[in-house]
């Protein structure tokens, strides 16, 4: 019984046998139901009904998911303890949901060190604003935007301010605004009508709140990452963070700093129930990624 197969099937049970759960997996659909049958050759149990778009687990199913879970366990925790205390390094996956600009100005940048850390353990990363229930429920570290309805731990958080910004460029082109409605006059990049989960004020500064008339966008893009950008290529006035334009050597100058938007935190959560092995390399991740990010000048603030 090979323990791949396992971890498939296991993940499967988490998501409630989603169909769409080998993207997660990163491997092909053909790929994960061949797992599912090696096991139901090998055990002689129907484990799973499959369907074109809802499969479901059989009562045999069902009845043994418990034991799969503890034969898996318990071939992790044998493995480390056969293992000579030298020998035990970090080894396995972890699965990172965070957001695109996160991917971007931290993991990416980071993950090169850590890999040469730590070159046994694989890192599983989905950087998307938007993100699935599936993928919330899956994910060993969230590090992003949360509601109070997540089923996991928050460790810890960086909050993060909002306010208007632009490029010397563009602003001597266009002239700097002095008051709110001088925007109507100028170019405004938004995030368009996308969904960014738990942060529903992504577009705070067309609404026509927030001390600022209702703005049309000349362009939107579904990147918090990508509009700084444009900004700093001297498209327009966008929405950003006076933290990210710290990260980015404040590429970008603040338009109306009287104006403060939204207040946004991102957290790191991490599952609540997790063997001994996957605690080891949340933990050890979570040490690697909070030194690299107190080099980038950025400041932790503990949750209670």
């Amino acid at each position: 019984m090979r323990i791949k197969s396992l971890k498939t099937l296991l993940f499967l049970a988490k998501n409630q046998c989603d169909f769409k759960s080998h993207i997660i997996l990163g491997i092909p659909r053909s790929t994960m139901w061949a797992h599912v049958t090696e096991l139901e050759n090998e055990t002689g149990l129907k484990l799973i009904n499959r369907r074109k778009q809802l499969s479901s687990f059989t009562k045999e199913g069902l009845d043994f998911i418990p034991f799969a879970q503890k034969i898996h366990d318990t071939y992790e925790e044998a493995l480390n303890t056969a293992k000579q205390p030298e020998e035990r390094e970090a080894e396995g996956e972890i699965l990172i949901a965070t957001t695109q600009a996160m991917g971007v100005t931290w993991l990416v940048p980071s993950i090169k060190e850590f890999n040469f850390l730590y070159p046994r353990l694989r890192v599983n990363i989905v950087a998307d604003d938007a993100i699935s229930k599936q993928l919330e429920l899956s994910a060993d570290i969230l590090l992003r935007p949360l509601g109070n309805s997540v089923e996991a731990k928050k460790l810890w958080h960086i909050t993060y301010h909002h306010g208007l910004f632009a490029s010397e460029e563009y602003l001597d082109k266009a002239g700097t605004p002095k008051k709110p409605e001088d925007l109507l006059n100028h170019c405004i990049m938004g995030y368009g009508e996308y969904e960014y989960t738990y942060f529903g004020d992504i577009n705070w500064h067309l609404s026509g709140k927030w001390k600022l008339p209702k703005l049309n966008p000349t362009l939107t893009i579904n990147s918090t990452t990508s509009l700084f950008m444009g900004a700093k290529e001297g498209i327009g006035i966008c929405s950003s963070t006076i933290e990210s334009n710290k990260i980015y050597n404040k590429r970008l100058i603040r338009v109306l700093p009287n104006i403060d938007g939204p207040i946004v935190k991102t957290f790191f959560a991490m599952k609540t129930e997790v063997n001994q092995i996957k605690m080891k390399n949340i933990l050890i991740f979570k040490n690697f990624i909070e030194e690299y990010i107190a080099q980038m000048g950025m400041k932790i603030e503990n949750e209670a």
